[in-house]
This record gives C-alpha cells, structure tokens and sequence, in this order.
C-alpha cells in the first residue's frame, strides 16, 4: 500500500479534469501514490469517462449543497496514511522522493501546500490545508471548507516546502463562471448561516468563518452591497477575530474599487491597530491617498513596501507593486 491517496470532488469538469489527473504521474511512477479517488457530484457532462480513462477510482453521490459532505463521501473507503485533496482546475508539481521522505518522517497531522493562483482578477500565492492523516482530520464547512480534528483537542499543522510539493490553481475561466459559482457559494453560506444562528449556542468561531465565506462569495458574485453587509456584520460580532481582520481587509478592498478613499484610510487605521502587516497597511493606504491625488504621501509609503502579503496570507505577485510605483510615478511627474 502507497502512503499517499489522492481525492477530488467533481462536477462536470471534463475540460480540465485530465490535466489534473495528468499532473499526478510522477507521484504514480514513483510508486508514494497507488489510489486516486474521483467522486462525481452529478455531472452531466464526459467527466466520469475521463476520470475512469485516467484509471481514477470513480464514486458517485448526490450533492447535498456542502462542500463538506462531499469531500466527505469522498473519502469513504480510502485508508492510506495520508490523503491529498486536490481540484479538477489544479496541477500538481511534486518531487517524490522529497514528498515521500517528508510524510514518513514529519510529525504533523496536516500540511499546508503551496497554491499559485492564475485567474482574471490577478495572480496570487497562498497556503492552504491539502495534505492531512484522514483518521485524524475530518471535513467541516458547506462552503470553504476546513478541516478540524476527529478526536483530539487540535490539529499538528506543519507546512510542506514548496520545493517539495506545489499546486497551480487555474482559477475560473470566465468572469461569468466566476460570477456563477460565488453567487452558489454566496447562497450555501447564507444556508449554512440560517443553520448557525438557529441552533441554541452558535459557535461564535462558525459563524465568524460563515460570514467571511459569505462576504468574499458576495464580492465575487458582484453583489457589492450585499458583500459589504456581510463584511459589516462580521466586524460588529466577532471584534478581534482573525475573520474580522480579513473580512476588514476585504471590506477595504472593495471599498477602494468603489472609490470611498476616506472611508477606506480609516479601515487602514483599524488594519494597523489591529496589527496588520505594516507593508501591508502601507499598500493598501497608498492606494488610497494615490486616488485622492496625495502622491507624495502615496509614494513615500511604498519606499518601504518590498513584498505585498495581505491578512490571509496571500502573495501578490511583484509586478502589482511595481504597476502600483509606476502609476504614483506619472501621477508625481
């Protein structure tokens, strides 16, 4: 037995559900993955016959309108030491026997993976929880899901090099794709909301993540108010949360492309106190003071900025920074 499975949820995916597939043979070869689990959600397109093509082992169930279920479902009968959790839209890149060596050795009970993010809507790095010990880790969430503990009290989390193994994540192919499925994710999250909030003692940490989930699928929906409502109620019920201090964040974001610069350097204040990234704040202020035609101030904060890292840990790309210069520049001149 391999110590290595790999587990995908699917729905009508046959366009990019080979190359994921595809991305895997060097782990095959290597003999660290023998089990490739592809479970369909209802597709009405080739995606099961790609998958079986592939040699996938391929289940089926019912959508049941949470991530969570699924990735659930998924996972039935899969009993390797360690599962990677992995999309139809992503690639994987791995060195075998690096990633081999670590999972034997590595004491953790899940490790964050490098994703590099290609989209529309700009490029972007961050980490997230793919690889895990299935009999420790378990699926919870309808939208964005996250994994939480089985039995112990918490999760040993380590983070595996990117040297090691790495993800690209192709991102929606289309704004009206993308519109489509934050509008679904938009609409799950208030589902999973109405859950919360009617049950007797709501996990005040479940409903923080809800609606950070609810606000960011809001957003891309292009459902701005509804996003800043989200944003807003989050900010008012879970004050000093790490879920306040993104969905600030995203609130500034937003309110930045709508053009509300003063209310925007307020949430900047609010970013700093709560203790954001400095460089971070600095981008995000400059930006502001830059559409309030303060390029002085706007350029003297980027002096400083080298790298941009916003609040959930994701890198932007360096050429965002140096458009950002650019710009301040001829405004300057």
């Amino acid at each position: 037995m391999a110590p290595l499975a790999v587990v995908l949820i699917v729905k009508d995916e046959e366009s990019r559900l080979a190359g994921a597939l595809a991305s895997l043979a060097p782990l095959r070869s290597a003999g660290l993955v023998d089990l490739v689990r592809v479970h369909d959600t209802g597709s009405r397109d080739a995606t099961v016959a790609v998958a079986r093509a592939a040699g996938a082992d391929v289940t089926a169930g019912e959508w049941e309108g949470s991530f969570a279920a699924a990735r659930t479902a998924a996972l039935a009968g899969v009993d390797r030491p360690w599962v990677l959790s992995l999309d139809a839209d992503e690639r994987v890149h791995a060195d075998p026997a690096a990633l081999a060596a670590l999972l034997g050795a590595v004491p953790a009970d899940l490790l964050t993976v490098e994703i590099a993010n290609r989209s529309s809507e700009g490029d972007y790095r961050h980490r997230a929880e793919r690889l895990f010990r299935p009999e420790r880790a378990r699926w919870e969430g309808r939208v964005h899901e996250h994994l939480v503990p089985t039995a112990a009290p918490s999760l040993r989390t380590a983070a595996a090099p990117a040297g090691v193994v790495r993800l690209e994540h192709e991102g929606y192919s289309g704004a009206a794709v993308r519109v489509e499925k934050c509008l679904r994710n938009a609409e799950l999250a208030r589902r999973e909301l109405e859950d919360l909030l009617g049950a007797r003692n709501a996990d005040p940490a479940a409903v923080a993540r809800v609606l950070l989930d609810l606000g960011r699928s809001c957003a891309g929906a292009e459902r701005p108010q509804e996003a800043v409502d989200a944003f807003e109620a989050l900010r008012e019920t879970a004050p000093g949360t790490t879920e306040a201090l993104q969905g600030t964040d995203a609130l500034a974001r937003l309110l930045l492309g709508a053009g509300m610069d003063e209310v925007v350097l307020v949430l900047v204040a609010e970013l700093r106190e709560a203790g954001a990234a400095p460089a971070y704040c600095d981008w995000l202020e400059a930006q502001a003071r830059a559409q309030l035609g303060e390029v002085a101030t706007a350029a003297r904060l980027l002096r400083g900025v080298h790298e941009v890292v916003d609040t959930a840990g994701r890198i932007l790309p360096a050429e965002r920074l140096r458009e950002l210069r650019g710009l301040v520049e001829q405004l300057a001149a």
